[in-house]
């Protein structure tokens, strides 16, 4: 059978709740929009959320703001996230994500390769 390409409408993808907030995988190897390569999620990270600094050893995260506001950190320190800026963590680099702010900050999140298992941070 020949692999051809795969259109949702992201709107009918439901959230699930997870530690940090809600996410929905829009790409990635448990969607109907399969991939061994890469994982493609919307992530909500709730107001006064902050994600316990972890490293990511194998795998690239991009981080792209939609709205609301946030903060990335790494050991050479914290930058503000705006919607329309994107963050790219190589893999090995000890980061986390915070959004200190009283309103939910919704981001676009690559990752390559996907996760193994799902819902990770």
């Amino acid at each position: 059978m020949e692999r051809d390409r795969t259109v949702q409408n992201t709107e009918e993808i439901p959230f699930t709740s997870v530690a940090w907030g809600q996410t929905k995988e829009l790409v990635g190897r448990f969607c109907v929009a399969q991939s061994e390569n890469i994982l493609v999620k919307i992530s909500e990270y709730l107001p006064h959320f902050e994600h316990s600094p972890h490293v990511h050893e194998e795998q690239e995260e991009v981080i792209y703001v939609l709205s609301g506001k946030a903060i990335t950190e790494t050991a050479s320190g914290r930058l503000d996230l705006y919607p329309g800026y994107v963050a790219h963590v190589p893999a090995g680099v000890r980061h986390a994500t915070y959004n200190p702010y009283d309103e939910p900050c919704r981001c676009v999140i690559i990752k390559s390769p996907p996760d193994k298992d799902r819902y990770k941070s």
